[in-house]
């Protein structure tokens, strides 16, 4: 049997898996506070499908803006930098997350779906809580589980026998993957996310989207990672009407109260919302 470690399959990993170098470019302009709007519309305008669709959506009723814009830079100062942020990485992730996950039992379609659910309760967490990077938590929520996507790819043997191990004990995937791995999805995804350079705490939100346990930075509660698993229990209770994660989430409620300071009626009072928002960007994205 191979002997397989997170960094020998991390080794492995050059980029974000078929994600067009343009959005590393955007992304990191984006990260940049010097970056100016001409720099950042100059990177996306390079791309012609790219710069159709940021337009096409910001135009879309989604945003509702008072008027059509018609050039990226008018986009970019009228949307906002972190929301561009977002659509740039949800445009340049979706054809890669559409994509099936055998390993996993995941058909075409089914993880894009699920990880623009989590990205938009993440959001409108974030909103209803008044938190400042509504943007962040999206981005967070749409990539937390992507290191699914390199699992899949680079140990697909381990991949298989973990979801049959999950199924046969009734355990979640990333339980049965550190069984049969030592490690998990969440682990592969936030080492890679680190090599990459991403900030800190969206690092420290991909590897504990499992975990609702609080997280503190110099004695600081940071809310995104908590937000991030609260989001990915949340969307899929609320999508696939999951029981099991409804119910993990009712274990975890003294935990959600604290650091939240909301209970599961008021969690359960925002399905309605959450399920309209999942519906419009899923629709909103898959247009051509």
């Amino acid at each position: 049997m191979r002997e397989l470690t997170l960094y020998n399959i991390i080794n492995r990993v050059d980029e974000l898996p078929e994600v067009p170098q343009i959005a590393f470019r955007a992304i990191q302009l984006l990260n940049n506070p010097e970056t100016d709007v001409s720099s950042l519309a100059e990177v996306i305008s390079s791309d012609q499908a790219l710069t159709a669709k940021v337009l096409r959506l910001c135009n879309s009723a989604y945003y509702g803006l008072p008027r059509k814009v018609t050039t990226v830079s008018e986009a970019v100062l009228i949307v906002g930098f972190s929301s561009i942020k977002s659509l740039v990485l949800m445009i340049t992730t979706q054809s890669t997350m559409n994509k099936g996950l055998l390993g996993y039992k995941i058909g075409p379609g089914e993880f894009w779906r699920h990880s623009i659910a989590t990205a938009e309760t993440a959001r409108l967490l974030a909103q209803h809580l008044r938190q400042d990077k509504h943007e962040e938590c999206f981005i967070a929520g749409l990539i937390h589980d992507i290191g699914k996507m390199v699992l899949n790819q680079h140990a697909l043997p381990e991949v298989y026998r973990a979801t049959n191990l999950s199924q046969k004990e009734q355990i979640p995937v990333h339980l049965a993957e550190q069984k049969i791995l030592g490690f998990d999805h969440a682990g592969i995804g936030a080492a890679l996310a680190e090599r990459w350079n991403f900030p800190p705490i969206l690092v420290e939100s991909i590897r504990r989207h499992h975990s609702l346990k609080p997280f503190y930075v110099a004695d600081v509660p940071m809310l995104l990672p908590t937000i991030v698993g609260i989001s990915n229990l949340l969307s899929r209770a609320v999508d696939t009407n999951s029981t099991r994660d409804w119910n993990t989430l009712e274990e975890h409620s003294a935990i959600i109260e604290t650091q939240l300071g909301l209970d599961l009626d008021q969690l359960r009072s925002l399905a309605p919302l959450i399920r309209r928002r999942i519906e419009q960007t899923s629709e909103l994205v898959m247009q051509e």
